[in-house]
């Protein structure tokens, strides 16, 4: 479904407003206003003498030539005790029946009348402010009326009166001016945007470097197009971080390769087996480990389950330690008073610790401990005795295929899928220095519970 325009919108709100003006606002604001005793406007004046001939027209009888006193003709009286009325005969100057006697009187002979215009009073009136007003009507009759007031109550045939096309046609070049400018103005406001959208269509991966420009772009668009260049630098950071991703990974696979390709040109030399079997599961490791980054990047959430911390790094150090020993190390395990209890994946969580586990096995001198502690409060801690890690690079050596030189063993990959997975899961990995020397990795889980 095509969502509705802006523009369309904004257009339309602007008319509903000046409808709203003209029949609602407008009439209220200028009745209120008299009721304060603030202004009486022309307009004011206008509509109580419109709405008094409306009623006092409806109580003519024509046929019978007489005015009928109506329930609407009551009811205005009641809100208005000086008002009078009387309805003419032009032909002879007479009043018809039914008219104000006292406004009878003076009208055909016109004593006593000040006329301004077609307006009147009468003499020896003491509101100042009551005023008549003798107007034609459908001939042969001429009506006047005098002491008329607008009330709340007559709301709703002003906006009668308003609605008669003689007097919205007036008004409808001052709607339509206001129309079109505000289409002008809103399109002229929205421009910015166009030509946003014209530069993000020709952004794609291979040009997310690209920005939009909002020099130009007024304050309450800016924000917007700010937002929309932060996700493009983000794009751009992740399109470099894929890059370099696939450009690292291809080159740690090609040395391998090469080196099964050589051992392959040579089938008959001693250990040939022996050395393709270790090619073959170096590049196998490799590959397994690109896959947890790309299925780790590609879950929005791994399945939780209860998980005793200390139970799994038993575990975990049950498997390790025949590799342990035949690499000429020890490990050493502080368990935890009472049982730590994690929310966590056990894969995910099995992975990590695998990782510490084989990067403080390469790091530990032989004939050294590796040390596994698990903390109460979401923790763990592989501490291991080597060079340790400098201050400088303990950002650096959670970054995929990041090694301190070209002869250090490994990929470079293990320490960064514990970052990955461990993001996943809300939590953290973190690298301190192991008291007396080497480095300390730990792991934190949010919400761990102790049963």
């Amino acid at each position: 479904m095509r969502s509705p325009s802006l523009l369309t919108r904004f257009v339309l709100g602007i008319t509903a407003i000046e409808l709203l003006t003209y029949f609602l606002i407008w009439p209220v604001t200028a009745i209120l206003a008299t009721y304060m005793g603030l202004a009486v406007t022309d307009s004011v004046n206008y509509w109580a003498e419109f709405r008094a001939i409306e009623v006092v027209d409806a109580a003519l009888v024509k046929d019978a030539a007489h005015i009928e006193e109506t329930p609407a003709l009551r009811a205005y009286q009641a809100r208005n005790p000086n008002f009078r009325f009387a309805i003419i005969d032009s032909r002879n100057g007479a009043a018809l029946a039914g008219s104000s006697e006292a406004l009878a009187r003076v009208l055909p002979s016109g004593g006593g009348i000040i006329a301004i215009r077609n307006y009147f009073r009468l003499p020896n009136d003491p509101d100042p402010d009551a005023r008549g007003v003798l107007r034609e009507a459908k001939p042969p009759y001429r009506v006047a009326i005098y002491g008329y007031t607008l009330h709340w109550d007559d709301l709703g045939a002003v906006m009668r009166m308003l609605a008669d096309r003689t007097q919205i046609i007036p008004f409808l070049p001052f709607v339509v001016s206001a129309i079109l400018i505000s289409w002008l103005m809103t399109r002229f406001g929205l421009t910015p945007l166009y030509k946003a959208k014209d530069q993000l269509a020709s952004i794609d991966f291979k040009s997310v470097d690209q920005r939009i420009d909002g020099s130009k772009a007024p304050k309450e668009i800016a924000p917007f197009l700010g937002a929309l260049n932060a996700a493009l630098a983000r794009l751009e950071d992740g399109a470099k971080q894929q890059r370099r991703f696939t450009a690292n990974a291809a080159h740690e696979l090609l040395t391998p390769i090469a080196i099964l390709r050589a051992r392959l040109d040579a089938p008959n030399e001693p250990g040939f087996l022996g050395d393709l079997a270790r090619d073959i599961r170096r590049m196998q490791s490799i590959v397994e480990q690109l896959l947890v980054l790309a299925r780790g990047a590609e879950r929005g959430s791994l399945v939780a389950e209860d998980i005793d911390l200390g139970a799994l790094a038993r575990h975990m150090i049950a498997d390790y330690l025949p590799l342990i020993v035949d690499n000429g190390r020890a490990i050493a395990f502080d368990p935890p008073a009472t049982p730590v209890v994690v929310r966590a994946n056990r894969q995910a969580l099995e992975c990590m610790l695998s990782n510490l586990i084989n990067n403080a096995l390469r790091a530990e001198p032989v004939g050294g401990t590796i040390e596994l502690r698990v903390r109460a409060g979401a923790s763990l801690e592989v501490a291991d005795h080597g060079e340790g890690v400098a201050a400088s690079e303990r950002e650096l050596v959670f970054e995929p295929f990041w090694r301190r030189t070209e002869t250090t063993r490994g990929a470079g990959l293990g320490l960064s899928i514990v970052k990955e997975l461990s993001e996943k899961q809300g939590g953290r990995v973190f690298v301190v220095e192991t008291p007396g020397g080497g480095a300390t990795f730990g792991l934190a889980l949010p919400d761990l519970g102790a049963s």
